[in-house]
C-alpha cells in the first residue's frame, strides 16, 4: 500500500506529464466561451453551487420521485474527479450517465485539469428551471437571470447536459455514451471505417433512408419548431411515413412499426441518410456523418456540442425548413447535382473524424472546465463537501457490479491508466463500501444546510 508521501509524489510525477494545451474548432471554442460568460462580473459562487443540494429537499421528495437520480455531482480538485452524491443502484445501468463519466475520467488521465464543481443532468432535456426568463445581459455585466426557483433566485447553477435550446444556460457536452458506450457507438464505426468506405458512391442507392423509433420529443407537439412559412413542424419521425408512401422512389424512411429495422453499418449503401431528433437531439446523426452518406437533417430547435460548426449545405442538407415537406425538393436536388451530394458525404466524414473523434472531444471537455475554472469565486475543495468518492472508485464498483459491468468497456481505461493512478485500485473494503452507498436512496448530501 502507498504510504500518503509516496502517493503525493506519484500524483504530482503523474500529474507533471499531463497535457495543459489542445486546439478545438474554432466556432465550438467560440461556442464554449460564450457559454462560459453567462455569469458576467458576478462570477460563479458557492451559494449558486450548493442550491443544487435544494432540488432534493424532503426525504418524501427523494424516495417518492427519485429526484437524486437526474443531478448528478461532480466536483475536481488537483486533476482529480469526484462525485458528491451518488445515484440509487436501482437507477443505474444507463450509458447516457455512465457514458460521461468514463470519458470524465479519461480526461483527467490525460490533461492538467483545473478546479471546478457542476452538475451533470441525466436526462434528454435540461431542467427548464435553467431556461432564461429574459433575454439580453443584466446592468454592468450581471448574468441573465433564470427560472432558477431556488436561493439565489434567478441564478444559474453551472450544469452540464448533452443537448439545449438557446434560451437555456447549461452547458453543453458530448453524449459519450453513444460516442464511446454503445454497441454500435461512434468510436466503434470510426474504427471500422474500412468496410463503411468499401461501398462506393456509385454504387449507393439513390434513395433516402432512415429508421427510428415512432415517437415524438414534445417541441414538436408544442409547435415549437416553425418552418419559414409560419407552420408548425409536425414530428418527422411519423410524418416522413406519409411523405415516404406519396414518394417511394425518393424516400424510405420509416418509423418501426411500419418497416423493419436495418443496422447501422450497413445503412451506408444509401446514398442519402435521414436525420431527425429522437426525445432530444439524436445520438446517431454524429453517426450518420461518418457513413460517407449525404445526411439530411430535420429542422429542431435544439443545439450539441458541436452544432455550431456545422454547416447547412456544406456538411448536411437541412430539411423541413422551407416547409413541411421539402425534403422531397431536396432529394430532387441531390440526384440532380450528384458530385455535389458527394462532396457533402466525404466533408461530413471529414468533419467527423476530425472534430468528433475521441482525442477531439477529451479536448473539448478538457477547453470547457478550463473556460469554467474561470468563473469561480471561491476556493472549490472537497473538505467543503459532505461526500467526495473518486471518480476511477465508482468506475472500479461499476465494472465489477451486475447491473453496469457491461454499460462501457471500463477495462480499455484501466489497462491504460490503471498502473498510474493511485485511486484506480481500491480494495475490496472500499467497493463493498461504495456498493452499500448506491443501496441508499437518500445518498443526497445537503450541503447547503
Amino acid at each position: 500500500m502507498l504510504s500518503i508521501v509516496s502517493w503525493i509524489v506519484l500524483v504530482a510525477f503523474v500529474a507533471a506529464d499531463k497535457l495543459e494545451t489542445c486546439d478545438l474548432h474554432p466556432k465550438i471554442e467560440e461556442r464554449i466561451v460564450k457559454d462560459t460568460a453567462a455569469w458576467g462580473d458576478a462570477g460563479i459562487t458557492e451559494d449558486l453551487v450548493k442550491s443544487v443540494s435544494k432540488h432534493c429537499d424532503t426525504e418524501a421528495r427523494i424516495r417518492q420521485h427519485y429526484c437524486n437520480c437526474q443531478p448528478q455531482r461532480i466536483l475536481i480538485e488537483n486533476g482529480t474527479v469526484y462525485l458528491n452524491n451518488l445515484i440509487p443502484r436501482h437507477r443505474l445501468g444507463p450509458h447516457e450517465h455512465i457514458g460521461l463519466l468514463v470519458e470524465l475520467y479519461e480526461v483527467s488521465q490525460v490533461y492538467k485539469l483545473p478546479n471546478v464543481e457542476f452538475t451533470y443532468w441525466l436526462d434528454d432535456h435540461p431542467p427548464g428551471e435553467t431556461n432564461y426568463v429574459f433575454s439580453g445581459s443584466g446592468p454592468h455585466g450581471a448574468p441573465r437571470a433564470t427560472a432558477w426557483p431556488y436561493e439565489p433566485r434567478g441564478g444559474l447553477p453551472p450544469m452540464v447536459a448533452w443537448s439545449k435550446s438557446a434560451d437555456n444556460g447549461v452547458l453543453m457536452v458530448p453524449y459519450s455514451g453513444a460516442f464511446r458506450c454503445a454497441k454500435d457507438s461512434f468510436d466503434a464505426l470510426e474504427a471500422s471505417l474500412h468496410q463503411t468506405a468499401g461501398v462506393a458512391w456509385a454504387d449507393k442507392l439513390p434513395l433516402g433512408f432512415g429508421r427510428w423509433n415512432g415517437f415524438c420529443t414534445y417541441y414538436y407537439g408544442m409547435g415549437l419548431v416553425r418552418s419559414e412559412d409560419g407552420q408548425a413542424v409536425p414530428c418527422p419521425r411519423t410524418y416522413l411515413n406519409n411523405v415516404s408512401a406519396a414518394h417511394p422512389d425518393l424516400l424510405s424512411a420509416f418509423d418501426l412499426g411500419v418497416a423493419k429495422p436495418v443496422p447501422l453499418a450497413h445503412q451506408n449503401r444509401y446514398k442519402y441518410i435521414i436525420s431527425t431528433d429522437g426525445w432530444s437531439i439524436s445520438s446517431k446523426f454524429d453517426k450518420y456523418l461518418l457513413l460517407g452518406s449525404t445526411v439530411f437533417k430535420a429542422a429542431s430547435i435544439r443545439d450539441g456540442f458541436y452544432y455550431d460548426a456545422l454547416e447547412p449545405n456544406v456538411h448536411f442538407v437541412p430539411f423541413m425548413v422551407k416547409h413541411k415537406d421539402d425534403i422531397v425538393e431536396a432529394l430532387q436536388w441531390a440526384r440532380q447535382h450528384d458530385e455535389e451530394a458527394r462532396r457533402m458525404a466525404e466533408a461530413a466524414r471529414e468533419f467527423a473524424r476530425k472534430h468528433l473523434s475521441r482525442p477531439a472531444r477529451l479536448c473539448y471537455l478538457f477547453r470547457l472546465l478550463t473556460h469554467l475554472s474561470k468563473q469561480y469565486r471561491y476556493p472549490v475543495s472537497c473538505s467543503r463537501r459532505k461526500l467526495c468518492v473518486p471518480l476511477a472508485q465508482e468506475l472500479r464498483y461499476y465494472a465489477q457490479d451486475e447491473k453496469t459491468k457491461d454499460t462501457c468497456p471500463y477495462d480499455e481505461l484501466f489497462d491504460k491508466y490503471g498502473a498510474t493512478d493511485p485511486l484506480a485500485a481500491p480494495d475490496a473494503d472500499r467497493l463493498r463500501e461504495v456498493s452499500v452507498m448506491h443501496l441508499d436512496p437518500l445518498h443526497w448530501p445537503r450541503d447547503d444546510l
